[in-house]
């Protein structure tokens, strides 16, 4: 077991590179990351305008935002893989299919953080950015975005670890990615498949847990700082 672990650990960790592309684990926690922080701008952005005075696009954002979210990923993934193609006249890579579906997914997600976080933050809040003459970019950026994301970052932090393990659909657009990798291991040597999906399943969970473990300190020292 342990000689099976050493001899392919490089291949579900980067998958053929440098031979052959980037793949394997290093390919899920850099989708997971950088769609995390595209969709933390946009859903920004759309948590603004499903709360906004206007209405026309109050419920324009809304419409989007409960479609999409009552949509599974891998339907989403394949909207950008097989349906934009089609709308622009030219295929995508199929990395950048994956990408712009996953921050899609992200920004609606963490959109419904955002207007949970926005809703709960006082008048007083608010109004103490007017009385100081701070401009609307101002008292989002210095006042208000602060006391959100401290009061919401267990929701962030949750919803990352969930897209992390989301990422796992991107193999069935061709994408070399910690899952194929077990695939591929286990198609080619039958004899290794349990092997191959328990060690996918202890890297996913190792990930997570590590990640689940720093948001605990996090939230301790904002605690700390808070009082």
């Amino acid at each position: 077991m342990l000689a099976d672990i050493y001899n392919n650990i490089k291949m579900f960790l980067i998958g053929p590179f440098p031979q052959g592309p980037l793949g394997g684990l290093v390919i899920n926690i850099f989708l997971a990351v950088s769609t995390m922080l595209s969709g933390f701008i946009l859903g920004l952005f759309l948590a603004l305008g499903r709360i906004s005075k206007n209405v026309i696009i109050s419920r324009i954002v809304t419409c989007v935002i409960e479609i999409t979210r009552a949509l599974p990923l891998l339907l989403i993934l394949f909207w950008f893989y097989f349906f934009i193609p089609i709308l622009i006249g030219k295929p995508l890579p199929i990395f950048l299919s994956a990408y712009l579906s996953l921050t899609f997914y992200s920004a609606v997600n963490q959109a419904e953080i955002f207007r949970s976080g926005l809703m709960n933050i006082s008048k007083g809040q608010w109004q103490v950015g007017y009385s100081t003459g701070l401009s609307n970019y101002q008292r989002m950026v210095y006042i208000i975005l602060p006391q959100v994301i401290r009061m919401m970052l267990t929701s962030f932090v949750g919803f990352f670890i969930s897209l992390f393990k989301d990422t796992s659909v991107i193999y069935i657009i061709g994408i070399i990615d910690l899952t194929q990798i077990g695939i591929i291991l286990s198609q080619r040597e039958p004899d290794k498949i349990i092997f191959s999906y328990v060690l996918v399943a202890i890297l996913y969970f190792i990930i997570c847990h590590i990640v689940s473990l720093y948001s605990k300190i996090w939230e301790k020292k904002l605690l700390k700082w808070s009082k």
